[in-house]
């Protein structure tokens, strides 16, 4: 049960400091949640498990983001703005409170989801990414299911984010007809999505 809370809550909390830091810093999001969730590992056995589990996450997410974007010299043109929406980060939903898009989707996860499958980063790093950032899986695990090295998927991670930085991919819900492509970019990879989501869960019983 821990882990299972665990993986739902870095998904959620990896896409919402994704689209606050900007999907080019991804890593750092990755950081600051890696870090969240060691805290708590080290926390609650002692304390027991906090009334909100949730909400204790995004408090020390949004403690250790906050303390990050003044330490990073790459933040510092926006450390206010990033701080303020830092803020207003939402326990419930992990969103921030704005107004919806074209399409009335706010969902940083399904923003996540749209960037992993983007047609500029090739389908064989696609799914190993959505596996990390939107499901907590550890490279180690991702290996497994796609019966390779733990050093090759690091490397197919790599290479993906570095494709989102150079290729400028932002992290938004695409709109009109490229909405309808990226959504079938996305039911394309599903299938093979669901089999490594389920494979990895057999393994970890």
């Amino acid at each position: 049960m821990v882990e299972h809370f665990f993986r739902h809550e870095a998904g959620k909390m990896i896409s919402t400091l994704a689209r606050i830091f900007g999907i080019e810093h991804l890593n750092l999001a990755e950081d600051v949640v890696q870090e969240t969730l060691a805290r708590a590992l080290q926390t609650w056995p002692y304390y027991g498990i906090p009334r909100n589990p949730s909400a204790w996450i995004t408090q020390v997410a949004k403690n250790l983001a906050l303390d990050l974007i003044r330490r990073e010299k790459v933040f510092r043109n926006k450390e206010n703005e990033i701080a303020h929406l830092m803020e207003q980060v939402s326990a419930d939903s992990n969103t921030v409170v704005a107004e919806s898009g074209e399409n009335g989707i706010t969902d940083d996860r399904l923003r996540m989801m749209f960037t992993c499958c983007h047609p500029l980063i090739p389908q064989e790093m696609q799914v190993a990414l959505a596996l990390k950032t939107l499901c907590g899986f550890s490279p180690a695990e991702i290996a497994r299911a796609f019966l390779t090295s733990e050093a090759a998927i690091a490397k197919r991670l790599t290479r993906a984010k570095q494709r989102i930085r150079k290729a400028r991919i932002t992290f938004e819900i695409p709109a009109g007809e490229q909405l309808t492509d990226a959504w079938t970019a996305c039911c394309n990879r599903s299938t093979c999505f669901s089999t490594k989501v389920t494979k990895l869960r057999a393994g970890s019983t």
